[in-house]
């Protein structure tokens, strides 16, 4: 049990570390302000099968305009104890500044990888994205690595992520083009809500943004 327990510390240290890294290859030039809200639900269907919704809104330009509207829908299905695998589809109406309001369609595949050593929780997603206008396709392979921590006696339970996104189109050679840090907290706000409180940094080659965000989501 300590060697499996000490493999699994060294794969994820691993993974994070290899995220972390990254960025020092890329360049900030343009740095914006943002928020992002949410409210969402999900529904257990059965024991190993949940549906999914959210609605959401993002800010830029410093918290000065609406940058886009997102409808989400998907729904995910634990094949093991440690797997889980999903499928969804979203709409993203989205501010073009000079040319109007236009909308965006994106498909999602992925699959993630969980585990528990001790209190501290553990997941390794993977997710293929298909997103559309209408005048330009984009394909990504987002990896996140997240680590939770269980608090002993406590609602509070903050988190850490590192997500790396890696470009697929026949041009871009699998290069990264975008990294999100992510920290945060989730609380019960009853015994069907709960919040998410964080604060992300994304960096590509020529902009970054600072994030503020929360979530909610409704269980039933």
């Amino acid at each position: 049990m300590i060697k499996k327990d000490s493999y699994t510390w060294k794969i994820y240290g691993l993974v994070v570390v290899v995220l972390c890294i990254v960025p020092a290859f890329l360049h900030a030039q343009e740095k914006d302000f943002t928020t992002w809200a949410s409210a969402g639900f999900k529904y257990k269907v059965k024991p190993a099968f949940t549906l999914s919704g959210k609605l959401e809104w993002r800010t830029k330009d410093d918290l000065g305009k609406t940058d886009r509207w997102g409808l989400k829908g998907g729904g995910s299905y634990k094949l093991l104890p440690f797997l889980k695998l999903g499928a969804g589809y979203e709409t993203h109406y989205r501010n073009r500044g000079a040319d109007g309001w236009k909308f965006r369609h994106r498909y999602r595949l992925e699959g993630t990888l969980s585990a528990r050593v001790q209190r501290v929780k553990l997941s390794l997603r993977e997710r293929f994205q298909y997103t559309f206008d209408g005048h330009r396709d984009e394909f990504r392979l987002r990896s996140r690595a997240k680590f939770a921590y269980d608090i002993p006696k406590c609602k509070l339970e903050p988190y850490a992520s590192a997500e790396m996104y890696n470009g697929l189109n026949k041009t871009e050679h699998f290069g990264v083009k975008r990294m999100r840090y992510r920290g945060g907290i989730t609380l019960p706000l009853s015994e069907r809500w709960e919040v998410d409180i964080f604060y992300c940094r994304q960096w590509e080659k020529d902009k970054r943004k600072d994030i503020v965000g929360v979530e909610c989501v409704y269980s039933f």
